[in-house]
């Protein structure tokens, strides 16, 4: 299995939000919530390229870059919860000798130290991070390097996403991919592309078993 991490496995997002909108009201902008859910599941270029497109202006990237990852650093530092059922989720995919990985938008650095702190990166067989990529989500690139890690073809891998973002790139990759929705609502070529769509990990979990 290969699970996305924020928004499916963490409850990070609404932080992710909040250090957005920190971050751009330093340079005199606003990160709407009409404008962060076109951002969700982007590596933080590509969520300037989406900022910078929604406010019509350039702005300093690399300011606004720095000081979004520092907002939300402090916000992680008071801890991210998981997700409902991401425990269990990573639990059962053990007990049917499945192997682990995820494919995260996030820094290497970042995603790591999160997965850990919520006890769940003892579990990884293999990581694909933003910064690891040359192009991010919807790209495929993420998910099939993932599966190659893992020694597993993407067409037996079973990815887990939130986003239509990253669905597209899970599907283009080849995956099995499924939806477990957060913030942002299915398109309707993730309902006709997707084997399923379910309301948490928990149910995902009790489709598997069954």
């Amino acid at each position: 299995m290969i699970f996305d991490m924020d928004g499916t496995l963490l409850d990070s997002e609404r932080l992710s939000e909040r250090a957005w909108d920190a971050a751009a009201r330093e340079v005199g902008e606003r990160v709407t919530r009409e404008i962060f859910l076109k951002m969700v599941g982007h590596r933080s270029d590509d969520c300037m390229t989406i900022l910078e497109r929604e406010v019509g202006r350039a702005l300093p990237r690399e300011r606004v870059v720095a000081s979004a990852r520092e907002h939300y650093a402090r916000l992680v530092d008071a801890g991210v919860p998981l997700m409902p059922g991401a425990r269990e989720m990573f639990d059962f995919a053990r007990s049917r000798g499945w192997k682990i990985g995820v494919a995260t938008s996030t820094r290497r650095a970042s995603a790591q130290e999160k997965l850990a702190r919520a006890g769940l990166w003892r579990f990884v067989d293999a990581a694909t991070c933003g910064d690891e990529v040359s192009v991010g989500k919807p790209d495929p690139e993420i998910y099939a390097a993932t599966a190659a890690k893992l020694g597993v073809p993407a067409r037996e891998c079973l990815a887990v996403e939130d986003s239509p973002t990253g669905f597209r790139s899970a599907f283009s990759a080849g995956c099995v991919a499924v939806l477990v929705p957060d913030l942002v609502a299915p398109s309707p070529e993730a309902l006709r592309d997707a084997a399923g769509v379910f309301p948490s990990l928990l149910a995902l979990r009790e489709r598997l078993s069954a």
